[in-house]
């Protein structure tokens, strides 16, 4: 294989691993990033696996930049050191004898430069990516921000053909998170290849990915951009994920009783049937200390089970009979008074009710 080759992905095969299957199929655009979501033991790690050669697909077939590098029933199977995947670990894995220019240059002279280019290579790299004044330092001398960008700049020198990331922010405390994920944004902006990552961080994934691929035991329930998914999330897991309350329900006739309660939907939403999941955003639910008037369509009665603080906002936990969050300005909160044990009247307008058939 040629490095550098801008092409998709296509990844359409069963990959076995012990007692566990995954058979799932979905294309990685060149130039965009696609993070894999699903909770625990879904088969995120196995893709990575897959695509990087480190398994073999039992069925199927994995194309990378226009080649077939796994196909069973042909007998290809191109083995992880012809791929040319790079590949960045949550752990970095940077080697702990070398500087970190030394890193860097590792994967250009295993694929036959000279020292000297190897490292003339490696250290405008280092600039390119405001990283030139560690290049003499060893690993244990970085932060693990810096360990994580350095990991990420030695898996882009080869030029690879796809850039795969596992959970490469997950190692970082909070404050470095936020300035990697800022980085590694720029970063993967110049990266002419598909870029798939891993990540259980719904931030991650909504600043950084162009697409989602949702995971639930193996299989794909839901492709589509972060906010198409947010939108009309699959299941609970991905209602769960977009950070939306998610109800079970029952529709019948354009009636939907939620926990026994009678909930207004707007006219579009009206045509799903039987067994579905509601979802709403905890924005669009509002508190009253009275009962309010006007434009809402679903209103009831309620009491506060705790409040949290939740980012820039205040996320009110709500009880029976639909236990919602709902979120709320610091301010809001305040000037309701709000607080565990109270009684509360909750509102919703049916145009932020959304219903998705199960």
């Amino acid at each position: 294989m040629v490095g550098a080759v801008v092409s998709n992905v296509r990844f359409d095969a069963r990959v076995v691993r012990g007692d566990f299957e995954l058979d799932a199929a979905f294309t990685l655009p060149a130039g965009s990033t696609t993070a894999i979501v699903g909770p625990n033991g879904a088969g995120k790690s196995t893709i990575l696996a897959a695509i990087a050669g480190l398994e073999a697909a039992r069925s199927g077939t994995i194309e990378i930049a226009g080649f077939v590098v796994d196909d069973p029933s042909t007998g290809i199977f191109v083995p992880s050191r012809d791929r040319h995947v790079g590949v960045v670990f949550q752990d970095h894995l940077l080697f702990p004898n070398l500087t970190v220019l030394e890193n860097v240059a590792f994967g250009l002279r295993a694929r036959g430069q000279s020292r000297l280019a190897a490292d003339a290579a490696a250290s405008e790299l280092l600039q390119r990516h405001e990283l030139a004044e560690f290049a003499s330092r060893r690993p244990d001398q970085l932060s693990g921000g810096q360990a994580q960008r350095v990991a990420l700049v030695r898996a882009l020198a080869s030029e690879p053909d796809v850039l795969a990331l596992d959970e490469p922010l997950s190692a970082l405390d909070v404050e470095a998170r936020a300035s990697v994920r800022s980085q590694l944004a720029r970063h993967l902006a110049d990266f002419a290849g598909p870029v798939v990552m891993v990540t259980h961080d719904p931030l991650d994934a909504k600043l950084l990915a162009d697409q989602l691929v949702v995971l639930e035991a193996g299989k794909v329930v839901q492709i589509g951009t972060p906010v198409e998914v947010g939108r009309q999330p699959a299941t609970s897991y991905v209602a769960s994920f977009a950070g939306l309350n998610h109800l079970r329900a029952h529709v019948d006739h354009g009636q939907i009783k939620v926990a026994g309660v009678d909930v207004a939907l707007q006219t579009s939403e009206m045509s799903v049937a039987g067994d579905a999941l509601v979802t709403i955003a905890p924005s669009a639910v509002a508190l009253h200390r009275e009962r309010p008037g006007g434009s809402p369509r679903n209103v009831w009665s309620t009491k506060i089970s705790g409040v949290e603080d939740f980012g820039d906002v205040r996320r009110v936990i709500l009880g029976d009979p639909l236990e919602l969050a709902a979120d709320l300005t610091p301010a809001a909160v305040e000037s309701l008074d709000l607080r565990a044990g109270q009684e509360i009247w909750a509102s919703v307008k049916a145009t932020e009710v959304r219903v998705v058939q199960l």
